[in-house]
């Protein structure tokens, strides 16, 4: 989602950082923390009523989204960048909701080693101008329990055996230009060492839905004796084209899966340990307030309570 779910890649050194999602790789070994391996086929998934899309799945998503006629292949439209915000916001500006739910693992050499998860609600609204669709947003985030599904506030670390204090994820209002072309343009742009890429491109209509695959690329060099940072992820939105193209609507529900590699995140403490993270989550825009997973609403309640009563005000206005 998130996005999302992605400003805090931009952050590395920041312990305030978020992840999104999960990793599912197709007859990958996984390794538990007792140190076992067994062998996954993990595919496609169904989560309620949401598929889960295998990697590969959402990499040949992407692959159709920079080659499909008609959409991707078109010069850059007012009326499809209109259906990507209408899926992934609103037109008439009112307050949307967004929400991943996933989890993370570690890859070292070929062994897969299932982390945390994560949950993120996103908060956003929109509003057309003459050079696009101006976005604010904010996003606020926790690390979970494999177990239980709850916040964390410490975790230990398999691969050091340290406990470590778990970060929440809670950005300010973040605003951002979206162009006829479906490329990011963050008011705050980030410094000229950082090297970052934000865009979207459509695909043809799949079973009667309408999909958009939106990637994000960071890589933030290393300095003062610390490795690099990198971070990639696709997500992948979809959503019935008839319920976009209804005139008479302003917003549409819209399923996402998410997808992405990432280096490991700065808490975990791994210094310059090989290897890295990858993730896999689900999730959509268009959700309620108590539609919210549970473990984000009781984390937000001991943590963050007005924003349960009160989020678009956290958010702020265009102003």
């Amino acid at each position: 989602m998130v996005q999302c779910r992605r400003v805090g890649c931009l952050q590395p050194t920041n312990v305030r950082q978020h992840a999104s999602s999960t990793h599912a790789t197709k007859g990958v070994r996984h390794e538990s923390q007792t140190g076992s391996a067994q062998r996954v086929d993990l595919g496609a998934q169904r989560a309620g009523s949401i598929m889960i899309l295998s990697r590969r799945r959402i990499l040949a998503l992407a692959t159709a989204a920079s080659a499909a006629p008609g959409l991707a292949g078109a010069q850059p439209s007012l009326a499809t960048l209109r259906r990507f915000i209408k899926m992934r916001g609103a037109l008439d500006g009112r307050l949307v909701i967004g929400c991943v739910t996933g989890r993370y693992s570690g890859v070292v050499d070929d062994v897969v080693t299932p982390l945390f998860g994560v949950v993120s609600a996103v908060f956003s609204r929109y509003r057309q101008t003459a050079s696009g669709f101006e976005s604010i947003e904010f996003e606020q985030a926790y690390y979970t329990s494999l177990e239980t599904g709850q916040a964390l506030d410490q975790w230990q670390n398999p691969y050091t055996g340290q406990m470590v204090a778990v970060p929440i994820y809670s950005s300010p209002p973040e605003r951002s230009l979206i162009t006829p072309d479906l490329q990011f343009h963050p008011s705050k742009p980030p410094t000229a060492q950082v090297k970052a890429q934000h865009v979207a491109s459509a695909t043809d209509s799949i079973d009667g839905d309408i999909v958009f695959v939106e990637q994000v690329a960071v890589l933030v060099p290393g300095q003062n004796g610390r490795p690099a940072f990198r971070y990639r992820d696709n997500t992948v939105l979809r959503a019935k084209l008839a319920d976009v193209d209804n005139p008479a609507t302003q917003t549409t529900k819209c399923q996402t899966t998410f997808d992405a590699t990432v280096s490991w995140r700065p808490w975990l403490n791994m210094g310059a340990r090989p290897g890295h993270m990858e993730a896999l989550g689900y999730g959509g825009f268009g959700a309620t307030m108590a539609s919210l997973p549970a473990g984000w609403i009781a984390a937000t309640q001991r943590t963050r309570p007005d924003l349960l009563t009160y989020p678009g005000r956290a958010l702020g206005s265009f102003q």
